[in-house]
């Protein structure tokens, strides 16, 4: 305690005084030296990157050789949400030495540091990091002044969907809110566009300029007051750090507890108390009680991990250090957790993402499938305490059960509220599968040729240990009430279940000169009904509706057809029948909408867990020195906003060297085609990679290719990179051998399907050119493979599961907005940095970004694809039909910003021209805008590294570059040109 004592007071007179030696800093003196021995010469430099590294990757990107190099990660310089200590000194400590407040008690934080515990609590360098932290981690050791800052930005009029005004309308304090309170967020500035009129901020506000706006506003008010009222975020984060404020990315808004706002604030928030989240819900209690304490003592709330400004969908809103959780937080938290990253349809928690990325993944004491890459680490696993693995979880559960256990009880409560069956061994469950005696030979995109000889049968499943498939009964053909389909004539494709566990949505025909239609049959009663309605052949073409998927709130269809938006045509390479996605309304079938626009194929939808349709969309266009052709995965928003790459865009990638030859590649995906693409339960994606030829056309009959997961979280993958640091983001599955999808295939796999014990249920043959499918499962994790149904292919297990909410289109960071306009003919796009955009538009690796070269646009050109009719041909050098149609063009601003109206619900390329009208980029594929969208489409190039780096790389290329900014919560949509009224492009 002397030496520490003697210590506070050269500490406090160095910078106080700011006694710095000439040519020595403040931080060089007695920061540097700890950080250099504790964090890069005593880990064997796991914080230092190697000089020779072109990417400088170091452990945890953070790189402790340099100033410059620790401020890139102020995010571990600075407490934030409810931990009291920085993660620099959390980290440093290692496990259960420091405390965090929930609620009204203590508990250890348990954030695990793969270099160990590196500093002593009580010693003398965590004192001394604690005290230049705590003045803001400056190079002269002075604490830097926090001045008010004013928003910028116009406010929300959009209430989120959902918000129920009635609770808050006889409140007895709502009229002093309205009078004396939201008068004040008004004068601070608080709704503006830049601040807490972002519906991505914890306290979102609107402009409230009508009722339903300001009772909203105040329920979100309310959510933020706490007891003791002073410990309330809505009066201790604006309030001055002197005066005991924790710290506001807006400044000090209130300069003391007596400042008069503060005060107004203060009286109305302790006559109206707080608001109470769980409102008797007992699930929701022991989610308040138990699991988000967890999330919290686990690290799990760090600004760079899953905090609202961290890179990845699973954002967590904060607390306090005093203990606090706000109603909004807690409510935001439960939801996500509960219908986004839990697999609530299936017993074991490990089945859900949230928990598969905290388990060990490779533990050799489990036997089934265990956890997926993270980037965090198993945070759920306990030292000592056996396997993660709910049949080893005590029973009755208590306080003092394992972290896993915990959040497998509360899955457990949550099944049993929602009614769901227990999936004991011996239990069973339907597989729906296609059975065929004969070979399936049609690719993806070769709907149109007949594949007769086929039923769409049932069977019984058994099911084992831990959610297992023991054995299959005999199946049963489900087309016996289905009027105009003969079991073993028709031709039968694509069955999936609804959310109800009984309803199977199919496609089929029974001959070849009948189009196919889409189907539902109910398991129980076998009663079936046809969903679309024949329709004569255009032109010769046949008007197809086929691949159908369930929507997840069991309401509607998503399927593909060739009616299209001006009546059927061809493909612009392969020349098949070409096909848009389609929605039904299932209970009125007349509610038919077209989704996709696009002048190549879209197929095989499906969902997202969240609400999201995927697809695989054929990409095409005639590059000038050949044909550009993928099979990739794409998504968008269920209002038809946001249409987004999702995955597998490239064979190979350019940009391999940005700063050097823009048209050096790099693999990327290593594969032509992806299809078949389906979100596990797990949140990894299942997908079929296979290559096409030289004419486009499938190597491999069928539709087959190797099987292979894609952890989004992670970011694009690079064919053959192994460099240290880089983590790769898709997962090959080939137990057998055989099944490579590529010219060498003698195997392959096709319509992969997740399963309760997280094994892959997929088709398999064993003829590349004559496939004969069974039906399979792959465990992941020992790499094996089980026959399981001879002579079948596509199969699904049926399942209940409780009905989730779709996406719709929201005001967010990045490739998002508002469906607002009163014209759904057109859409508004605002890109804050079009240069920037078009590098992630054009190429996905994580090398670094060319826009350097890109800076010499100086005008966006928007160019329209013609459709490939009935009977065209190609007209490229390519022997791609290629017309392209000039819609408009924009000049960039001077940050290269931009905004336009364009065409909606039409298929468009974006073009970047130099001032002298030469092309500088072009994209190689179409993209489109839903109706009255209103979209934001990338960040500039100073907030990339912050939003976009962590899954795509930084600008630059190397790792050390990545940081994490709460501008990037408010600012990324910000622009020379988010003002100005849109320049009009097209009709």
């Amino acid at each position: 305690m002397k030496l520490r004592g003697i210590f506070c007071g050269v500490l406090l007179c160095a910078t106080a005084c700011g006694n710095t030696p000439p040519g020595r800093t403040f931080y060089e003196r007695n920061i540097e030296p700890i950080l250099i021995d504790k964090c890069s010469s005593n880990t064997s430099g796991c914080h230092r990157a190697n000089p020779d590294d072109p990417y400088q990757f170091a452990a945890g990107n953070f790189d402790v050789t340099s100033f410059a190099n620790v401020q890139k990660r102020r995010d571990v310089l600075q407490p934030f949400g409810p931990y009291p200590y920085p993660l620099l000194l959390i980290k440093a400590v290692g496990p259960g030495q420091l405390d965090v407040q929930y609620g009204s008690g203590f508990q250890p934080i348990e954030v695990q540091h793969s270099g160990g515990s590196l500093i002593e609590v009580t010693s003398d360098a965590f004192f001394t990091l604690e005290n230049w932290l705590d003045n803001g981690a400056t190079e002269d050791g002075l604490k830097p002044p926090t001045p008010p800052a004013k928003g910028t930005g116009t406010c929300s009029t959009s209430v989120p969907a959902g918000f129920d005004p009635t609770p808050f309308g006889s409140n007895a304090e709502l009229a002093d809110f309205e009078a004396n309170v939201e008068p004040i967020f008004e004068k601070h500035g608080c709704n503006a566009g830049s601040c807490h009129g972002a519906p991505q901020s914890d306290f979102f506000i609107t402009c409230g300029s009508d009722d339903t706006q300001k009772l909203f506003n105040f329920s979100q008010a309310w959510s933020f007051v706490n007891n003791p009222v002073e410990d309330s975020q809505i009066l201790r984060i604006p309030l001055a750090v002197a005066a005991g404020g924790r710290g506001h990315t807006g400044g000090d808004q209130f300069s003391s507890t007596t400042d008069p706002d503060y005060l107004a604030i203060y009286n109305w928030a302790a006559k109206i108390g707080v608001l109470d989240f769980a409102a008797g819900d007992a699930n929701r209690q022991f989610f308040k009680d138990n699991v988000q304490p967890i999330l919290v003592s686990r690290g799990c709330s760090f600004e760079a991990c899953h905090a609202p400004e961290a890179f990845n969908d699973f954002k967590l809103r904060s607390g306090t250090p005093q203990g606090f959780y706000s109603a909004v937080a807690l409510e935001k938290n439960y939801e996500l957790l509960r219908d986004n990253f839990m697999a609530i349809e299936f017993p074991d928690a490990r089945r859900g993402r949230a928990v598969a990325k905290n388990v060990i993944g490779d533990d050799a004491r489990i036997t089934t499938v265990g956890g997926i890459a993270h980037r965090g680490g198993a945070i759920l696993e306990t030292q000592g305490a056996g396997p993660s693995d709910p049949a080893l979880c005590p029973q009755p559960w208590t306080t003092a059960s394992t972290p896993f256990c915990t959040v497998q009880e509360w899955l457990t409560r949550e099944r049993a509220a929602a009614g769901l069956p227990a999936m004991a061994t011996g239990d069973t469950l339907p597989i729906v599968y296609v059975s065929r005696t004969g070979a399936s030979t049609a690719g993806r995109l070769e709907f149109d040729t007949f594949q007769g000889g086929a039923d769409l049968q049932v069977a019984p499943a058994t099911l084992g240990a831990e959610q297992s498939i023991a054995s299959v009964g005999a199946g049963a053909s489900l087309l016996t009430n289905c009027t105009g389909l003969t079991a073993g004539t028709a031709d039968v494709q694509a069955p999936d279940v609804s959310n109800d566990g009984n309803t199977v949505a199919f496609a089929a025909r029974e001959t070849a000169n009948d189009p196919l239609e889409v189907y539902t049959v109910d398991l129980t009663t076998k009663a079936c009904t046809q969903i679309t309605p024949t329709q004569p052949a255009v032109s010769g073409i046949q008007i197809h509706n086929f691949d159908p998927a369930w929507s997840p709130d069991g309401l509607s269809i998503v399927f593909a057809s060739t009616r299209g938006k001006s009546g059927p045509g061809l493909s612009r390479r392969l020349f098949l029948p070409q096909s848009d996605l389609w929605r039904v309304l299932v209970s009125d079938t007349t509610q038919v909408e077209q989704m996709t626009f696009l002048s190549n194929s879209e197929i095989s939808p499906q969902f997202m867990r969240e609400g999201r349709v995927t697809m695989t969309t054929e990409k095409v266009s005639d590059t000038g020195s050949g044909a550009f052709y993928q099979l990739s995965g794409r998504r968008m928003n269920w209002d038809l906003t946001d249409y987004h790459p999702l995955l597998a865009q490239r064979h190979f990638s350019p940009y391999a060297d940005p700063t050097g030859d823009l048209t050096t590649s790099n693999p990327s995906i290593g594969y032509d085609a992806a299809t078949d693409i389906r979100e596990g339960d797990d949140g990894d994606f299942l997908l079929v990679l296979s290559d096409v030829g030289s004419d486009g056309k499938p190597l491999l009959a069928g539709g087959m290719g190797t099987l292979a997961t894609f952890n989004r979280s992670i970011g694009p993958f690079e064919m053959g990179r192994s460099d240290l640091g880089y983590l790769k983001s898709v997962q090959f599955f080939d137990p057998l051998g055989g099944a490579t999808g590529d010219a060498n295939a003698t195997a392959g796999y096709r319509a992969p399907f997740y399963m309760p014990d997280g094994e892959y249920m997929v088709s398999y043959a064993t003829s590349t050119t004559n496939p004969v499918w069974k039906v399979v499962l792959v465990n992941p994790k020992l790499n094996t493979q089980t026959d399981l149904i001879a002579n079948a292919s596509d199969a699904v297990l049926a399942y209940p599961y409780p009905p989730r909410a779709m996406f719709l289109n929201r005001r967010q960071l990045v490739f998002g907005g508002n469906a607002l306009l009163a014209d759904d003919g057109h859409a508004i796009l605002t890109s804050p940095d079009m240069p920037m955009t078009m590098t992630v538009l054009t190429g996905n690796l994580r090398r670094g970004r060319p826009i350097a070269a890109f800076r010499k646009a100086t005008k966006l050109r928007i160019l329209a694809e013609a459709p490939c009719g009935p009977t065209c041909t190609g007209n490229t050098p390519s022997g791609v039909f290629e017309t392209q149609t000039e819609l408009g063009t924009a000049d960039l601003a001077s940050d290269g910003s931009v905004k336009v109206q364009l065409p909606s619900r039409t298929g468009v390329v974006f073009e970047l021209d130099d001032d002298k009208g030469n092309v500088v980029v072009k994209m190689t594929e179409e993209h489109q805008l839903g109706p009255s969208e209103q979209i934001s489409m990338g960040v500039s190039q100073s907030l990339f590294d912050a939003v976009c780096g962590g899954c795509h790389g930084s600008v630059s290329g190397q790792e050390l570059d990545i940081e994490v900014t709460p501008d990037a919560l408010t600012g990324a949509s910000q622009s020379a040109s988010v003002g100005n009224s849109p320049t009009v492009i097209g009709n």
